[in-house]
């Protein structure tokens, strides 16, 4: 501003007796002065002082930290551009709000001007506009839409939020955690509150060093500000703190508001610069893979690029500070396509040494296939270790126990270091920080369950203990109301989660008071590192995922670690066959029955043994009980086993038996089963036995199993199966059961009151093994016949142990 200073400070010393005279006649006489004879001397000087300054203007117009607001008039019709320090000069202020045509037109020219003069990502916008709902910014709806204008508020509430989303840019740009700039318009307060009006007060005394500029419509005692006010028709400006015009408090001479500029002009300039925002807010999913993969160094944190906000990059972190995401929107809102982004991104800044994953998808099944090996696709990210899709409440319980479990063991490593956070624990062993993922968490609450309440305890721990020991959480969701096993501890659970992620639709991530996700579009996600509270909000805008780029970053990372395996891979829909068991998990003696619901997805069965008991019934009508039979008997004879098959039902295909037994002769077989040798049952209810053949059946349980007989039985009623064994005499004579599609209020009176909770539902089934098993049994998907369905593929894709020794690959020993 030098030139324009030079030029008006000289002409004025030249006639300065005759402006103090203009000056005072405007005052008394208003523009009746400009009607009375001019001495042309005094002309001459006017015109002299009009050529410097408008010819100075026209010179200063490109510098960013002036503004033209609004045009200094003369006499004889002449005028020059009223230029005035702002941004990180000076706040300008009016002393009437916008609902002055002429003040309204100011305030699109000034964040017109603003958001021109710096680039993209420099500026951001916040406005206030009570009186006037909002007609104000109006015509700047484009910059709305690009986030460059980040919220106009409209009532108190909106007020104060937009306040105190300024103060927390001063607070951030003094912390060193901004660098950008934040232009408050006030365009009108209404009946502001004092408080309000002293907080803004506040702000424009520290935030011109500390990255504010205020623009204050009707706040004439704004500080460090150059006041506009309006007189007799007239605007009379003060002299700027910082760079006055001249000597005395206000310009020698009248202003003029500005004109209002052609709608056509401030719609096209305004959509002009949105396009600019949004073309360098966009970013390409390429563009969040670092040109160094796996270079990140997990010891302080996680970091990663999800997208761009005005501001530019927005890199969100897994640290002691935000230890915990919770992450909400609708269906179709882009969270599926917001985590991908984040995951990939972790993924390719740091190695599986450093990062192990634990993916849960409670509902669709879509989210982390693109983690896992798939019948089309062999490639995966070695960084996953244990992937749910479409999981069992029972799998998210035993990821969250097994992650509880892990924390304990870091915690005893860590005190014979004698350290006491992760960053000290790296010091001395490579543990990898783990990132669990729930998407639709809340099914693993419903209800008020026993699963529900085990989840809810270790969900507690793992975010109040999780920071201290590298094991973040992100849950996600399109609500977390109405969750009742969460009545109790919502507070205690969710105030660990500070970092907030709204997509659009999500209704309870945030504050009650804050509505920002209300206001973002598809692509646009809100992140909030306080908990969600209003004005702490920061809008970004993420990519769309890339197929080719995800395949190709796959087929790097699975080159890079060749000797890391595939992740386990839960499939809640897909059924499991014996075929897809490994050669370590059969062995002789052993009746494998299904696979256990857990985090190692282990083939599960019992043991026959010589204990006493050492028998097994197969319990429930549904036809999989069959089928589970059926694997028993291939999987012990596969092993050796003699195996003698009855089948009552005439659907059994029962493979690998040495000697099939008619129905008709199953009676006398019971009394001659010689030693070593297993005798399958289908269909038990159906055998009709005589009081002989009751006894021969309960002497077999009683005293085969010290000789190595043993009884693997299927029965179809429950009431039979108690009626054969003797009732409550022969209770401990059949040690093992798997239980179908009966309900736990019938069957608890045999097997255990802690059996009561049990819900039986298609394709899952209750291992009980009395000799084995102390609390309520275990969860199983049981063994199908492969050539009965559709859905190809083994349950179990990988072989990982869990994250708890700090090795430099996964899978190695």
């Amino acid at each position: 501003m030098p030139g324009f200073q030079t030029a008006l400070a000289h002409a004025a010393a030249a006639c300065d007796a005759a402006a103090a005279r203009l000056a005072a006649a405007g005052r008394r006489l208003g523009d009746a002065a400009f009607q009375t004879p001019v001495d042309p001397a005094l002309l001459a000087a006017e015109r002299q002082i009009s050529d410097a300054a408008d010819a100075s203007a026209q010179q200063l117009r490109s510098d960013p930290e002036l503004l033209c607001a609004g045009t200094v008039t003369l006499h004889d019709g002449l005028a020059f551009p009223l230029l005035v320090p702002f941004g990180e000069r000076g706040h300008l202020a009016t002393s009437v709000d916008a609902r002055v045509e002429g003040v309204a037109a100011l305030v699109r020219t000034a964040v017109l001007h603003a958001v021109g003069a710096r680039p993209p990502g420099g500026l951001r916008v916040v406005g206030v506009d009570v009186a006037t709902l909002g007609a104000s910014f109006a015509p700047l709806r484009p910059l709305a839409d690009a986030g460059v204008i980040e919220a106009v508020a409209t009532d108190a509430r909106g007020a104060a939020d937009a306040v105190a989303a300024a103060e927390a840019q001063v607070a951030e740009h003094i912390a060193g955690r901004r660098t950008d700039r934040m232009l408050l318009v006030v365009a009108s307060l209404g009946e502001a509150p004092r408080p309000l009006v002293e907080r803004i007060d506040a702000l424009a005394r520290s935030g011109l060093s500390h990255g504010v500029t205020v623009l204050g419509c009707g706040l004439p005692q704004l500080p460090q500000a150059a006041v506009m006010h309006a007189v007799d028709g007239h605007v009379e400006i003060t002299n700027p703190p910082a760079a006055p015009f001249g000597p005395g408090e206000r310009l020698a001479a009248p202003v003029a508001w500005p004109q209002s500029p052609d709608p056509s002009f401030v719609a096209g300039e305004a959509l002009r610069l949105a396009d600019r925002a949004k073309a360098a807010a966009t970013l390409t999913f390429a563009d969040l893979i670092p040109a160094r993969p796996e270079s990140g160094d997990p010891a302080r944190g996680l970091e990663v690029l999800i997208g761009r906000d005005a501001a530019g990059e927005v890199r969100l972190r897994f640290d002691d500070a935000t230890p915990h995401w919770l992450v909400g929107g609708r269906t179709g809102g882009g969270k599926t396509v917001f985590l991908l982004d984040v995951l990939y991104g972790l993924a390719s800044r740091y190695a599986p040494s450093d990062l192990a994953l634990f993916l849960l998808d409670f509902k669709e099944g879509v989210s982390f296939t693109e983690f896992i090996p798939t019948e089309r696709d062999a490639t995966f990210i070695p960084h996953a270790r244990a992937v749910g899709v479409e999981s069992d409440r029972e799998y998210g319980l035993a990821v969250l126990a097994t992650l509880n479990e892990e924390m304990t063991r870091r915690s005893t490593v860590m005190k014979r270091h004698g350290v006491a956070s992760f960053a000290g624990l790296r010091d001395h062993e490579a543990y990898p920080r783990i990132v669990c993922v729930a998407d639709e968490f809340q099914v693993l609450l419903a209800g008020n369950d026993r699963v529900a309440a085990e989840a809810v305890a270790l969900l507690e721990n793992l975010a109040r203990k999780g920071r201290s020991y590298g094991v973040h959480l992100v849950l996600a969701s399109q609500t977390i109301s109405g969750i009742e096993a969460l009545w109790a501890k919502k507070d205690s659970i969710f105030g660990q989660f500070p970092m907030r992620i709204a997509l659009p639709g999500a209704r309870t991530v945030l504050e009650p008071n804050n509505d920002a996700a209300g206001r973002i579009t598809l692509g646009q996600v809100v992140v909030n590192t306080e908990g969600g509270t209003a004005g702490a909000d920061r809008v970004a805008r993420f990519p769309d995922t890339d197929t080719e780029v995800m395949r190709r970053l796959r087929e790097q990372l699975g080159a890079a670690h060749a000797g890391v395996g595939a992740p386990r891979v839960f499939y809640g829909y897909r059924p499991v066959h014996l075929a897809d068991t490994l050669p370590g998990e059969r062995r002789p003696g052993r009746a494998l029955l299904g696979r256990e619901v857990s985090l190692r997805l282990d083939a599960a069965g019992v043991d026959l043994d010589r204990r006493p008991g050492r028998h097994l019934a197969i319990l429930g009508s549904d036809p999989v009980g069959g089928e589970a039979l059926e694997a028993a008997v291939e999987g012990l004879a596969g092993n050796g086993a003699q195996v003698w098959a009855a089948d009552l039902t005439g659907n059994a295909r029962p493979r690998g038996a040495a000697r099939t037994i008619a129905p008709e002769a199953f009676a006398a077989t019971l009394a001659e089963l010689p030693d070593d040798t297993v005798l399958a049952v289908w269909g038990l209810d159906a055998a009709a036995l005589d009081a002989k053949g009751q006894k021969a059946l309960r002497d077999l349980l009683r005293t085969g199993p010290a000789r190595g007989a043993h009884l693997l039985g299927w029965w179809r009623g429950f009431r039979r199966f108690t009626d054969d064994i003797g009732g409550s005499a022969g209770r401990e004579d059949v040690a093992c059961a798997l239980v179908l599609n009966l309900p736990g209020g019938e069957i608890m009176a045999h097997f255990g009151q802690q059996f009561q909770h049990w819900n039986p539902r298609q394709g899952r089934a209750l291992l009980i093994d009395r000799h084995a098993d102390t609390s309520g049994g275990r969860l199983l998907v049981p063994f199908s016949r492969p050539d009965d369905h559709a859905a190809p593929g083994a349950q179990r894709t990988g072989d990982h142990p869990a994250p708890t020794a700090a090795q430099g690959e996964r899978g190695r020993a």
